[in-house]
């Protein structure tokens, strides 16, 4: 018993969610960002789905006004709701196709469009009653709306309310029995029903979608930053490059490859947790000390990392590099008897054509810091010689 009650408990609570949107609502608590393009998207969809209605009704309308009984309420009846069905295709056909409309307008013309839809029903089932007839119309507009149900859950109730009126009003004036009326209420609960599932499948599918695009916008993060210190890895730089070199503009580089002093000793003396912190202190040094010149930073591994300028000449990047130098030598992360500090190599710049351009500074680079290592570390190599602290020679100099 307790199994069945559950089962009938979950089921009704599931058909409150449906009808009362209580995913967009949690979703909106979540994310209120996320739930103004939420509710743009169900608008879009909603006014996609009256262009189909108002087109069906159109449709409909010429037909009863060719083939109807041609009674004045008839015609009347077909006028009002071929002008009103033109006018709200017009209206919601330009929020769908060119996205821009005003939304004040919009809506309240809708639920106008609605109380002449009614209207004009009324009409058309007087008309083809006073004549004899099965108000056939009348059935076939409410296949269309059953068919083709708004999914903004105020105006499908609204939608619903007028209907039922209209339903109500229609066998009030034929004498129709209970059966009649059992039905008009059964055809309402069904549209209110089925709008709901349409707009919650909507939602589902918006979310489902939304919640891929941030699993694969985190993927890439993962895929393209360092997990130590956050900085790009080999593959985020390289996807920059791409993007800079195939982007038609006329990028000039220079790169700065930097390499932290006797590592290898820093981490055989202190274990890798303290090596972990002192490559993070490291890494938010340069940049802080870069963030005003480049963004295009990475960690090539290990203890490398590796700054790209654009459009900024080696000069320049010489006279960074040797900020940058003194600020990790000033920050006085302890090593041994002394402080870490730093060796760089800066290359020439070049033009950026494609990848290769970037891999040929790099090199440069290479053999720059080469130079500065055998120079006594803790000093720049550019140029085929090494920048030195000990005033041998002044980056501000050259």
């Amino acid at each position: 018993m307790n199994t069945f009650s559950s089962f009938i408990s979950e089921k009704f609570d599931n058909l409150k969610a449906v009808i009362t949107a209580r995913l967009e609502r949690e979703a909106g608590a979540e994310d209120k960002h996320g739930y103004r393009m939420l509710t743009e998207h169900l608008e879009l969809k909603n006014a996609g789905r009256i262009v189909i209605f108002s087109v069906i009704t159109f449709l409909l309308g010429v037909l009863e006004i060719v083939l109807g009984n041609h009674s004045a309420i008839g015609i009347t009846g077909a006028v009002i709701i071929m002008i009103s069905s033109a006018v709200m295709c017009w209206l919601c056909g330009r929020s769908v196709f060119s996205r821009s409309h005003d939304s004040k307008l919009l809506n309240m013309f809708i639920y106008i469009y609605w109380v002449l839809f009614t209207l004009s029903e009324i009409l058309l089932s007087v008309s083809e009653h006073t004549a004899g007839k099965l108000p056939y119309s009348f059935i076939i507009f409410l296949a269309a709306a059953i068919a083709v149900p708004v999914v903004k859950i105020y105006e499908s109730a609204f939608f619903a309310g007028v209907t039922l009126i209209c339903l109500i009003t229609y066998g009030v004036g034929t004498a129709a029995d209970a059966i009649y009326y059992i039905g008009s209420a059964a055809f309402v609960l069904a549209y209110i029903w089925v709008a709901a599932v349409i707009r919650s499948f909507y939602t589902t599918e918006w979310l489902s979608d939304r919640q891929l695009e941030h699993t694969e916008e985190r993927c890439s993060q993962i895929a393209h930053k360092d997990s130590l210190t956050g900085l790009l890895n080999k593959a985020g730089l390289s996807e920059k490059f791409t993007e800079l070199s195939s982007g038609g503009r006329k990028e000039s580089i220079c790169v700065v490859l930097i390499d932290i002093d006797n590592f290898r000793a820093y981490n055989h003396l202190y274990g890798y947790d303290k090596s972990d912190e002192c490559l993070c202190r490291i890494s938010n040094c340069i940049k802080i000390v870069s963030k005003s010149y480049t963004e295009l930073i990475s960690r090539l591994g290990g203890d490398e990392f590796v700054l790209v300028f654009e459009n900024t000449n080696e000069v320049e990047a010489v006279k960074v590099a040797e900020q940058l130098r003194q600020s990790i030598e000033t920050m006085a992360q302890p090593f041994g008897k002394g402080v870490v500090t730093v060796s760089m190599g800066v290359s020439g710049t070049a033009e950026l054509k494609s990848r290769n351009t970037y891999s040929d500074l790099l090199n440069e680079a290479d053999s720059q810091l080469m130079l500065a290592k055998k120079s006594g570390r803790n000093c720049i190599g550019f140029g085929g010689r090494p920048f030195i602290r000990d005033g041998r020679a002044d980056p501000n100099a050259i």
